[in-house]
């Protein structure tokens, strides 16, 4: 159906760094380093960028079009995890996080882009963590985050030293079904376009989902 939500780890197409786009490289390449750095709250060595995402270390090495985990050089790196971090690094703004928390389709434009095919993927919330919102909690925090108040279970990600993301799932009951929510940074639209904070969702799920052993993608 045209209006299903897309599952992008379904598209063998994109499936690893490797097939990133090369007019994210030439973006992120005609940045000055060490104020791309500074501004996406990221380190610069000199020939790469260090570049935390949902508590894992990525290396970026623009001269080699190189996307891996850090201290992992034999652990693939995934098509979604590796455009948020070459985008983030293209785009970001030297602006703090502003500490408002927004629905995605309440940032400027998300109500038009955050549906039909670019829903956000909290059914897979929903089935994961629905029986058991409890384990939200610990999946937050082998992901670096933190448990919050909110919903039946809820959590505090920090998936980009810029964006962060809260999750919320609500458990289902004899009146309604299992539920889950999304929210981030009120500026996160000014670290990234709309399609790369679809795929950021994307990414914060997958690591939580699989975190709770139901698989997701690197």
């Amino acid at each position: 159906m045209a209006d299903a939500p897309l599952n992008p780890e379904e598209n063998r197409r994109y499936a690893r760094a490797e097939d990133l786009h090369p007019a994210h490289w030439e973006r992120l390449s005609a940045r000055d380093p060490v104020e791309a750095a500074r501004a996406a709250g990221a380190q610069w060595d000199g020939g790469a960028f260090l570049l935390s995402i949902l508590g894992r270390q990525l290396e970026v090495v623009p001269a080699e079009r190189l996307v891996r985990f850090a201290g992992e050089p034999g652990r693939p790196v995934g098509y979604q995890r590796a455009l948020v971090a070459v985008a983030y690094l293209a785009g970001a703004l030297e602006a703090p996080v502003r500490g408002e928390w927004v629905r995605f389709r309440d940032l400027p434009g998300g109500d038009a882009f955050f549906r039909g095919p670019h829903a956000l993927p909290t059914p897979r919330l929903e089935a994961a963590f629905g029986p058991d919102p409890a384990g939200l909690r610990e999946a937050a925090r082998g992901a670096g985050g933190r448990p919050v108040a909110g919903a039946d279970a809820a959590a505090e990600l920090p998936a980009l030293p810029r964006v962060p993301v809260r999750v919320l799932v609500w458990a289902a009951t004899d009146e309604f079904p299992a539920s889950a929510t999304l929210l981030t940074d009120a500026r996160a639209h000014l670290h990234l376009a709309l399609d790369v904070l679809w795929a950021l969702a994307n990414v914060t799920v997958s690591d939580l989902v699989r975190r709770a052993g139901r698989g997701g993608a690197p």
